[in-house]
């Protein structure tokens, strides 16, 4: 277990600063204790096969959270109940704004010209992915560790 907490310690920290226009939206997706991840469609050759975060890129004047609703309908034909602010992380220079929630039923299916695959890893499972590098933009950890603490807290 200490190896996971080195990883988590070891993870891009939310971003703090200036404040940022926000480039893209992710989601924390918990089902049963286990965590969506995606693998998007991409034409980078480094990001084929590495897991990230659902969302997306924010279009004209669009919100981060209702950008983030859209991106999840088109994705994976989900409508969320809620979503929690977790904070924002940098990747390639974009500002990213990331929410959190909990589904009451795991999502099973994906568009696939949006999404080469998606998966439920438990938290163990994505500090692994996170170890072997198969994470595309290294926030997904940290994320998935702070929508576990607030939710911890919340059930107190």
């Amino acid at each position: 277990m200490s190896s996971i907490l080195s990883i988590v310690l070891g993870a891009p920290k939310p971003f703090v600063g200036e404040k940022a226009a926000i480039a893209r939206v992710r989601c924390v997706l918990m089902h049963d204790g286990r965590y969506l991840l995606a693998q998007h469609n991409t034409q980078r050759r480094e990001n084929l096969g590495k897991w990230a975060l659902p969302g997306g890129r924010i279009k004209g004047a669009e919100k981060p959270k209702a950008c983030l609703r859209r991106e999840l309908e088109e994705e994976l034909g989900c409508r969320v109940p809620y979503l929690v602010k977790l904070g924002d992380w940098r990747h390639q220079d974009e500002q990213q704004r990331v929410f959190g929630c909990e589904l009451d039923e795991p999502i099973n299916t994906f568009d696939a010209e949006e999404l080469r695959a998606i998966g439920w890893f438990s938290y163990v499972e994505v500090a692994e992915l996170a170890a072997a590098r198969k994470l595309r933009t290294g926030f997904e950890l940290a994320a998935i560790a702070e929508f576990r603490r607030r939710h911890a807290a919340s059930r107190r």
